[in-house]
């Protein structure tokens, strides 16, 4: 975990009221685990709602932290291992989103590229032939 995200979590141990070792962070009023989909209905689906956002599911949070590392320049191995993936295959394939700013920044590197040769003297770059 980061250093905010375990500061987030110390927070809350303090004001918990089952803070043994045993104890779950996060647990039902009768310190049973929260069901995923009941996170989802309870907390997530109206956060969305509040914000005018699309509905989130658990793989709108797998594909998003797939896509923001991707954008981030984290290694594929890395996150394939940090998201439970066997092979990059299916990291980057099924979860990794190409983010709109990252097309348009791919076009501006290219159209710059073909700029400097169109006006290089020599006419072409070191990359063509």
């Amino acid at each position: 975990l980061s250093p905010a995200a375990l500061e987030l979590i110390q927070d809350w141990r303090a004001v918990a009221k089952r803070t043994t070792p045993e104890d779950l962070v996060f647990c039902t009023r009768t310190g049973k685990p929260i069901s995923p989909n009941n996170v989802v209905r309870r907390w997530v689906a109206p956060a969305c709602k509040s914000l005018n956002l699309r509905r989130a599911t658990w793989l709108t949070f797998r594909y998003t932290y797939s896509s923001w590392s991707h954008e981030e320049g984290v290694p594929s191995k890395v996150t394939a291992e940090l998201m439970g993936h066997a092979k990059v295959d299916m990291t980057l394939n099924t979860y990794t989103q190409v983010m709109p700013d990252a097309q348009q920044e791919a076009v501006r590197r290219v159209s710059e590229k073909l700029f400097q040769i169109v006006h290089s003297p020599a006419g072409r770059s070191e990359l063509t032939h």
